[in-house]
Formats: structure tokens, sequence, C-alpha cells
């Protein structure tokens, strides 16, 4: 898992399409597990920007545990989410 995702825009005045980094709030957490275990990520920025970034997992357990975290801090800042520490070995 790489944290933060690259983030898609899908909606917004931004001319970027695609930008980096622990922007915005998290809006919404989506837990999929089709072919490959994925945490989708929807956040919003204070520009007025939406964008959606994508967390891979090998295990479906690992994807679950990361939704179910992420999940409880939606609302928050992806830098108040990024600062919180966990174990190096809490996901595989």
């Amino acid at each position: 898992m790489t944290w933060p995702p690259p983030w898609l825009k899908t909606h917004g005045p931004s001319p970027n399409r695609f930008v980096s980094g622990e922007i915005g709030v998290l809006e919404f957490v989506f837990l999929s597990k089709l072919l490959i275990p994925k945490v989708h990520l929807l956040i919003h920025t204070e520009e007025g920007n939406t964008y959606i970034g994508n967390l891979m997992f090998e295990k479906a357990d690992s994807a679950k545990v990361v939704f179910e975290f992420l999940h409880g801090r939606r609302g928050k800042h992806l830098t108040a989410i990024g600062s919180i520490d966990v174990p190096d070995n809490w996901v595989d």
C-alpha cells in the first residue's frame, strides 16, 4: 500500500487532472473485492475539487482493515490521517 495514493480529478475548477500528496478531506471510502482487493477514496478540497484515489492490496483481509480504519476517519483532513502512527506490520 502506498500512502497517499495518486489522485485523479473527478470534478472541479482545477486544470490539473492528477495531483499528489495529503491534500483535501476524506469524504467517502469504498471497499472493492473484485479481482484485486482495493480501497477507493474520494476526497474534496477547499478549492471545490473532488479527487478519487485507490489503495491496492494483495489480501482482501488487509484491504478490509484499512477500509475500516479510514471509514472511521471520514471528514478528517488527509494530513491528520497520514500523521497517525500505525505499526509497520498492521497490514500485509
